[in-house]
């Protein structure tokens, strides 16, 4: 199996993994917002991939100019552009949150083209192009959708963001340290420090309540997801480009729709416009895990 196909599978992985962990974060909302509820998944998952990375460890690993790509990917990933995913479930609902920020494919693949000089070709740049458009149709206000309000869709453009550059970050930090395990931990050890340093300028009611209860439980689980899922991603990112890997990634929106229409039935309903967009997200990535299998 060649790099490429490799890159594939790892970012399908990703994929089916991140989908369906939104479920447990709209559960969680009950119990805790959503600042608490990253916090939590990276108390839970740092002391394990610490003890992962010692009993793995390399001493070329030890490099301050490398590692500061997994520090400032810290902070654009797991700190900023999850906790405005996590907002983003919360405001909006799994059905919709999820795939808006399935954009996030031709936000990566532009960065992409203008910072690393990737050139994809005729048939990933339709691929990307089909996913984003799948979202279009997911902003119209449908009467059946759950109840949201415009305003929050600042929340998934902002997790867009944060997730596009922690995306450059990730490859330039591969490209100088392909070790996944390490870049894993650096990256969750970096975005546990910004949180905790950061919570005091946070307005209160989204400040984190790590006080002990039930969201530990919730949200324990969705870090432990979250944490296999950045594995995968880790890897997928390390074997091919990201202009074929993140509209994979995009392919997450499908698992978390199927997810959502088994188990969040009382809390929200998939509408005409979601699925019809959903539909469309899946012929993108299949159009681009096509090419390159």
């Amino acid at each position: 199996m060649n790099d490429t196909a490799l890159a594939a599978m790892f970012a399908l992985l990703t994929a089916s993994i991140a989908g369906p962990v939104s479920v447990f974060v709209r559960r969680g909302q009950a119990y805790g917002n959503a600042t608490t509820g990253v916090l939590i998944g990276l108390i839970v998952n740092v002391p394990l991939l610490l003890a992962a990375t010692a009993l793995l460890w390399e001493p070329g690993w030890w490099d301050p100019g490398r590692i500061a790509w997994f520090v400032a990917l810290g902070l654009a990933g797991p700190c900023l552009g999850r906790v405005f995913m996590y907002q983003s479930i919360h405001r909006l609902g799994v059905a919709r949150a999820m795939p808006l920020i399935a954009t996030l494919p031709l936000t990566t693949a532009a960065a992409a083209f203008g910072l690393l000089s990737e050139r994809p070709g005729p048939y990933i740049w339709a691929g990307t192009i089909l996913v984003a458009a799948g979202c279009a149709g997911l902003t119209l206000k449908g009467r059946a959708g759950a109840a949201w309000d415009r305003r929050f869709l600042l929340y998934p453009l902002l997790s867009v963001a944060g997730f596009t550059v922690g995306n450059i970050l990730r490859k330039v930090g591969l490209t100088a340290n392909p070790s996944v395990v390490f870049g894993v931990t650096i990256t969750y050890t970096s975005a546990l420090v910004f949180l905790l340093l950061l919570q005091r300028f946070i307005p209160p009611a989204h400040r984190p309540d790590l006080s002990w209860g039930r969201k530990w439980g919730f949200y324990g689980v969705c870090g432990l997801f979250n944490t296999a899922s950045l594995l995968a991603r880790f890897a997928s990112t390390s074997f091919g480009d990201l202009t074929i890997v993140v509209p994979i990634f995009a392919m997450s929106s499908l698992f978390a729709l199927a997810a959502s229409w088994i188990f969040l039935r009382d809390l929200e309903r998939i509408t005409w416009p979601v699925a019809a967009g959903a539909v469309l997200i899946m012929f993108g990535g299949a159009l681009v895990a096509w090419r390159v299998l």
